[in-house]
């Protein structure tokens, strides 16, 4: 890319020009694409005065357009290539940005792409603290902002992956009056359960995160730390509650995108959050691959912009015969797109797999026990698709008076090989086909919102266990989709912690709660048992 570069006035703050005003440049190509006007380091006041800091690019003409806008603490100046020069992606441009819409792509699609530093970070003023009310009501008044400029048609939509994602969840709650739709692509939309402390257990991956993405952008002292606010809060307090999308209050239209292997952080909240949004126009899409590469494909992309030519453009058929709900069911090693039109699936048969003597068995078993940690396993006669969420229940006792269970479902095929899930790295990170944790003293559950294949715990209060007496745990496995042919196998594994998951370990030695010396019941008044989401052929 290369062209004209000029000088223009408007706004004020850091990176201008000696006169103070904004450099814009129009970026075109040899090819003939359209030109790109870039205007870098636009002040928006946020409603206690911080200055936020953007950067706008839009198609180089007169006319008003939608705008596509993302706010983060990664950096909006953080050129991709930057951030991460080993990572080959599959769009390439002179203005990417880690998880970000390519403002190149959108711009010559008609459609304005508006960064925003956080509060706090890059060039935005302020003080950082993540999650918090004040974070999404900056994105409201950058959402704001966006819909009364003299080039923006009124209609600004939110888009992005992962942090991006969890911004339009919340801001879409705050209903700013120019948000007309939201993308959300791999975020979460609970911050104690999809994040902070899954099953009750400190999640510490958030450190190593905290450290490479965050630190870095900081532009002053005195911010909140995340990682240190996480560990001082075992239980669901008005913190966290604060920093959790209230999903009553989303009401513009969703396109919310999952996938399968994202079992860190962010499966669980994309699929509650579509399926509990009072959005009227919603779509859910949960696909494989790593965390970063489906956004940019060519299908996915599409359908994305599908999405905002209806609801920005008022494009009325751009949307016209894409199902509400879109998966990827695993076949093995493969997938096979399926259109669905609610989730779960209203094919579903919800059947109980009973723990035996080290195996999964759809009748009763006699009474028994095997010492924790465990596998019990189930070999298929014919071909059996689970694809929805999977609940256990486990009966232990404990010498102790607290564990944490670790739970993983695993595939292999005839041969014995796994067969694993792609993870966030892609294949080079395979992940296990399904994910739960669960600390015994959070096993409190909500009657409420609690259902046979999807237990709600409170984890509001502490209770311990009783040493040497078994126990009803409910486990939440986060939803999965699993293709077993004739002959292959799938395992239940009770461990006694996830250290083999790397980056995605809950191992911080601070918090930990050994199951080791416990004991798994079933079988007679103990009835250990999987609820799977059988789809019929």
């Amino acid at each position: 890319a290369g062209g004209l570069a000029r000088m223009v006035g408007g706004g004020s703050g850091p990176g201008r020009g000696r006169s103070g005003v904004a450099w814009v440049r129009i970026w075109g190509d040899r090819v003939g694409r359209a030109a790109v006007r870039v205007e870098r380091d636009v002040v928006v006041r946020a409603r206690d005065g911080v200055s936020l800091v953007v950067d706008v690019f839009r198609p180089d003409g007169e006319g008003v357009v939608p705008v596509v806008a993302s706010m983060s603490p990664y950096g909006k100046d953080v050129h991709w290539a930057d951030r991460y020069p080993m990572y080959e992606l599959v769009d390439q441009g002179e203005h990417m940005v880690w998880e970000t819409p390519n403002p190149e792509w959108w711009t010559e699609r008609g459609f304005a792409v508006v960064r925003a530093d956080a509060r706090g970070t890059g060039k935005s003023g302020g003080r950082l603290d993540v999650f918090s009310p004040a974070d999404a009501e900056d994105f409201f008044d950058v959402v704001e902002w966006c819909g009364v400029q003299p080039w923006s048609n009124g209609k600004v939509a939110s888009s992005g992956i992962s942090w991006y994602a969890m911004m339009g969840w919340r801001v879409a709650a705050l209903q700013p009056p120019h948000l007309a739709a939201v993308i959300a692509w791999e975020g979460c939309t609970d911050f104690y359960r999809d994040w902070g402390r899954q099953g009750g257990i400190y999640t510490n991956a958030t450190e190593g995160w905290w450290r490479r993405q965050i630190l870095p952008q900081l532009n002053g002292g005195g911010h909140a730390s995340m990682p240190d606010d996480l560990k001082s809060r075992p239980l669901c307090d008005e913190w966290y509650r604060e920093r959790t999308v209230d999903l009553s209050q989303v009401r513009v239209p969703v396109l919310s995108a999952g996938n399968w292997g994202s079992i860190h952080l962010h499966l669980r909240g994309n699929l509650e959050g579509w399926a509990h949004a009072a959005s009227a126009q919603k779509w859910l899409v949960v696909h494989v691959g790593s965390h970063i590469d489906p956004f940019y494909a060519d299908w996915a992309k599409e359908l994305q912009l599908r999405f905002l030519r209806r609801f920005l453009l008022d494009d009325q058929q751009a949307m016209d015969g894409v199902a509400p709900v879109r998966l990827a069911v695993r076949r093995g090693r493969e997938v096979e797109w399926r259109d669905e039109q609610d989730w779960p699936l209203p094919s579903t048969q919800w059947r109980r797999m009973y723990l035996a003597q080290r195996e999964l068995r759809w009748e009763r078993p006699e009474e028994g026990s095997v010492p924790y940690p465990a596998s019990f396993g189930f070999t298929a006669d014919q071909r059996l698709e689970l694809t929805g969420p999977v609940a256990l229940r486990l009966w232990v006792s404990h010498v102790a008076d607290d564990m944490d269970v670790f739970v993983h479902l695993e595939q292999f095929d005839v041969d014995g090989a796994r067969i694993p899930a792609i993870g966030p790295g892609g294949a080079a990170t395979p992940v296990p086909m399904g994910v739960g944790w669960l600390r015994a003293s959070h096993r409190k559950l909500d009657p409420e919102r609690s259902l046979p294949h999807r237990p709600w715990h409170t984890h509001d209060e502490i209770q311990p266990l009783e040493p040497g007496v078994p126990t009803p745990l409910d486990v939440e496995i986060w939803p999965t989709s699993i293709t077993l042919e004739p002959g292959q196998r799938l395992e239940l594994r009770l461990l006694a912690d996830d250290d083999n998951m790397g980056d995605l370990a809950h191992d911080d030695p601070d918090d930990r709660r050994s199951g080791r010396g416990a004991t798994v019941h079933f079988g007679g008044e103990h009835d250990s048992h999987l609820v799977v989401p059988v789809i019929p052929e």
